[in-house]
């Protein structure tokens, strides 16, 4: 029976790596929705995969369940979604997701159950060791591709479609395996910091590849021209820097001069291959331009969302029905969007959309929620010291870096679903004592 269980675990934990190596990079060829859906096709069958160890586990062996801090309000959040659900305007929506998005009630399942895999399966300090090195591995390919698209043209459909969706600025953004620049930009935003202290922290050959990775990340970021993602990215860069200390930092030298030349470089490339220093510094000043442009249209869609918000606070209109129940003003659209046809399906926060979605106390639930995992995080990093104390400052850097971009723009199947499994296993690390490591 002992084989059993231990089989199953593996069979748990084995599962959960493939879904981080495999997420970000699966694509389909057919059809203009090459990325979402089979990414969240792989997410509900490697799910199911580790439910169906875990239950078998279970029921081999009857190990008491030890909560962590954010639990409270996760059941809390849970509790909320499943009852909008039952008052949702559109139950197919709400329950499956919309089209290209696919983020309904069973992907916010999916997303609880990673996050309870990685406390129970990977918080401890190897674990979460493990997990972090297979992201970091999973973002390499990612990154490179991003920045070979430059030169290349797209290899399949969905691809064509996407760059040329996101072409309306006349320069191309890339969107790798993703799903667009807005998505590849959080993606990265969240990667980076974990490939920044495996550089920190690895010797040798492996020392080279985190860095060289590092830098490649840090110049697709560039090229995803999401302003969004480069203030989450200076947010999360911070909090490294301050993480690691100033002492570490004076010993590591050749890692700050190497990511010093990525930044240059990702500026020259973007002001000489991608577009004009006048284009990426016009790009730039809009956004402090609220009369016009994406300023102006996020501020239109978060006062139309705050409005339904308040039609019904505590229930909400049901998981990703927005697109259902938005206000469309013809006038207004084109004003902000142009002639082109636009559907809100995002708020474009990820406060507001779940405040729209499940209610404003599910909402107030979900970010007490992240707030009790950031509070994990810290505590994690102060307890620890050397490698491992990095490794935690890296991990505070990439939940920051996501939450903040996430604040303007949105959640997405192709790399949330690791930050909840790396949310689970920090906080599992965080809760267990240091002398049952």
């Amino acid at each position: 029976m002992t084989n059993v269980a231990t089989a199953a675990t593996q069979f748990v934990r084995i599962a959960a790596l493939a879904l981080v190596a495999v997420v970000p990079l699966v694509v389909t060829p057919w059809g203009q929705d090459a990325y979402s859906r089979p990414k969240v096709m792989v997410l509900y069958s490697l799910v199911g995969v580790m439910l169906g160890g875990w239950l078998i586990l279970r029921a081999l062996s009857r190990r008491q369940w030890n909560p962590t801090a954010p639990e409270l309000a996760l059941w809390a959040f849970v509790l909320a979604a499943i009852i909008s659900s039952w008052t949702t305007v559109n139950p197919r929506l709400t329950f499956f997701g919309g089209p290209g998005r696919y983020e309904g009630l069973l992907a916010l399942m999916a997303y609880v159950a990673l996050y309870l895999v990685g406390v129970h399966f990977f918080g401890s300090k190897p674990g979460f060791h493990r997990l972090v090195r297979m992201a970091a591995i999973a973002a390499l390919p990612v990154a490179a591709y991003g920045v070979l698209q430059l030169f290349i043209p797209p290899l399949f459909y969905g691809e064509a479609f996407t760059r040329e969706w996101y072409g309306g600025l006349g320069i191309l953004r890339i969107p790798s395996t993703v799903g667009g620049p807005v998505v590849l930009g959080g993606y990265l935003v969240s990667v980076i910091p974990l490939l920044l202290v495996l550089a920190i922290t690895s010797r040798g050959v492996a020392r080279g590849i985190w860095l060289a990775g590092s830098c490649v990340a840090i110049v697709a970021l560039a090229l995803t021209l999401t302003r969004a993602a480069w203030l989450a990215a200076a947010v999360g860069w911070s909090v490294v820097a301050v993480g690691v200390g100033r002492s570490e930092w004076r010993r590591q030298i050749m890692v700050g001069a190497c990511l010093v030349a990525a930044v240059v470089l990702a500026v020259a490339v973007l002001t000489t291959v991608v577009a004009t220093p006048a284009q990426i510094g016009a790009r730039v000043a809009t956004t402090a331009v609220t009369q016009s442009g994406s300023v102006a249209s996020r501020l239109f869609i978060w006062q139309r969302t705050v409005y339904l918000i308040r039609a019904r606070p505590l229930l909400g209109w049901g998981i990703e029905t927005l697109r259902e129940i938005f206000p469309y003003d013809r006038n207004s659209l084109v004003r902000y969007f142009g002639v082109r046809p636009v559907i809100i399906d995002r708020a474009h926060n990820d406060t507001l959309q779940m405040a729209v979605s499940v209610g404003v106390p599910g909402a107030a639930a979900y970010v007490v929620f992240w707030l009790l995992v950031i509070g994990a995080a810290v505590r994690a990093w102060r307890r620890e010291s050397g490698a491992d104390r990095i490794i935690a400052a890296g991990w505070l850097g990439a939940l920051t870096g996501y939450l903040v971009q996430a604040q303007f723009s949105f959640s997405s199947v192709a790399f949330t679903p690791i930050i909840w499994l790396l949310a689970g296993a920090a906080c599992g690390w965080e809760a267990r004592p240091r002398n049952d490591e």
